[in-house]
């Protein structure tokens, strides 16, 4: 390691211990009003370009705003959480701070939690930081796993890593490439897993989190000009 990715180990044992993850029945709950918010992020050049879409548990869409911030950290892997989680705290701070605003009751981000070789991923970093319940759902995994995924949609395969369930492959389409979804924060492992089954739609990732990329994606290309908040250099 460089001494960058040293010190960056370093802050991620230190933090990984702050983070909680309750044990089955505990924790967060989700109720149908709860308030999802959905995190993604675009780069272009030195910028960061990061989306949220705000929903209730039951679906409803509420909203989806964006921001762009400098980006402060260069992409190492397996230290991603450093370079995507300030642009993804200041979004939302800048949500938690606008009164006319739900409050979320979980974010769910597009990474991972404790599915990472250090089980600290971006999910964690940010429910650290925030306080607030946090899932991670990714494309891939970073964890190499025995077995298969059924090709059913719904189907479920535990993702371990030193003996230990740390996350699941899920089918939410048939015959698509699963996702990969496990807990960052405050939720525990079986609650993580129920509601990525809840948020599944038509798509492969959930709507709460197209919906982010897609405002992201269009932030980033300047082909979208409403609902998003310009958080500055913040973060």
């Amino acid at each position: 390691m460089n001494d960058i990715e040293t010190q960056w180990a370093n802050e991620q044992r230190l933090m990984a211990a702050q983070v909680q993850i309750p044990t089955l029945g505990q924790g967060y709950q989700p109720q149908d009003n709860d308030v999802i918010l959905g995190l993604d992020i675009q780069y272009e050049s030195d910028k960061a370009y990061i989306a949220g879409d705000l929903q209730h548990y039951n679906g409803h869409h509420l909203g989806t705003y964006s921001g762009v911030t400098a980006v402060m950290a260069p992409y190492v892997p397996g230290f991603f959480c450093f370079r995507e989680g300030p642009p993804l705290f200041a979004l939302v701070n800048h949500l938690l701070n606008d009164a006319t605003l739900p409050r979320p009751d979980l974010l769910v981000v597009d990474g991972h939690g404790i599915a990472h070789p250090r089980t600290f991923g971006v999910a964690c970093w940010l429910g650290v930081k925030t306080g607030l319940p946090t899932i991670g759902i990714a494309k891939k995994s970073l964890l190499k796993f025995s077995g298969q995924v059924g090709n059913e949609q719904g189907s479920i395969l535990d993702i371990a890593h030193k003996g230990q369930v740390v996350g699941y492959a899920l089918r939410t389409q048939t015959g698509i490439k699963p996702e990969y979804v496990s807990p960052g924060h405050l939720v525990a492992l079986d609650t993580a897993k129920t509601v990525a089954l809840n948020l599944v739609s038509e798509y492969r990732i959930p709507d709460v989190l197209r919906r982010a990329d897609q405002m992201a994606r269009l932030h980033s290309k300047d082909e979208q000009t409403n609902d998003w908040i310009n958080v500055g250099t913040l973060g």
